[in-house]
């Protein structure tokens, strides 16, 4: 029980817990909004996931945003579960400490819908990340944390190391496909009785591969696409999850 509702916790972040992208932040007084539409299945369960943000630079080098999903529907086996509505709100913050390295952190609300299956659910992550242009037409984002999510209704605290790797590629000033990789190890859980590590899983490691594109119109509006996989001996120990969207922009 204890590593399913861990996993849940996991899979009721907002976002996937890179702050708004792997590189780096806005420059001062320079802002973005957007919105984006997900669909996931896996052998069992499919949801789609509207999600929309706003991130802004108030003083140099510091970036603050706010993201906030809303769940339309999740299915478990052809059958609705009744966990839809708002999900968690997810404030972020990231400072630039050099032209190529940022850190960062991420705190989730338990703002979620009261028919939301981890309606009381706290995150926290906290890592860093680098990027850099390896030459004219390719870019590399990275980053390295430590996410945690306390669980009120299970009195359960559950630890995951993320790392997280990108590559962009300007085939056009507009167009930019992109690959990337996600990695999720499961660090175990904090209960009543203390730490477990070994008994619910611990060392597990799920990873997720994903391509997209995005297509800037302008210096103001983007859009963009993605597919992505997971597999691993966690979560998706033989069942993967497919997952696709799509999304949009303004800058300012």
């Amino acid at each position: 029980m204890f590593k399913k509702l861990a996993i849940a916790a996991a899979l009721a972040a907002s976002t996937s817990f890179a702050a708004w992208d792997l590189y780096p932040v806005l420059d001062q007084h320079k802002g973005e909004v957007g919105t984006a539409i997900g669909y996931s299945a896996d052998n069992y369960t499919s949801a789609l996931t509207g999600t929309i943000g706003a991130r802004y630079s108030v003083i140099q080098n510091l970036e603050l945003a706010l993201v906030l999903p809303y769940r339309f529907f999740t299915n478990y086996e052809g059958h609705d579960m009744n966990a839809d509505g708002l999900g968690a709100l997810t404030f972020m913050a990231r400072y630039q400490i050099t032209p190529t390295i940022n850190v960062f952190t991420d705190v989730g609300f338990p703002t979620a819908d009261e028919s939301y299956y981890a309606k009381d659910v706290w995150s926290v992550a906290a890592g860093a990340q680098y990027s850099n242009s390896i030459n004219s037409f390719i870019r590399f984002g990275s980053e390295i944390g430590i996410s945690t999510y306390f669980i009120g209704s299970a009195d359960l605290t559950s630890m995951f190391l993320n790392a997280n790797t990108e590559f962009e590629f300007n085939v056009t000033p507009q167009f930019t496909p992109y690959v990337g990789a996600n990695i999720d190890v499961f660090l175990g859980y904090f209960a009543d009785d203390g730490y477990r590590y070994n008994s619910v899983g611990g060392g597990d490691i799920d990873t997720r591969i994903y391509v997209g594109a995005k297509y800037a119109f302008n210096d103001m509006f983007e859009v963009g696409a993605y597919a992505g996989i997971w597999f691993g001996n966690g979560s998706y120990k033989d069942n993967t999850e497919k997952d696709f969207g799509a999304y949009g922009s303004f800058k300012f």
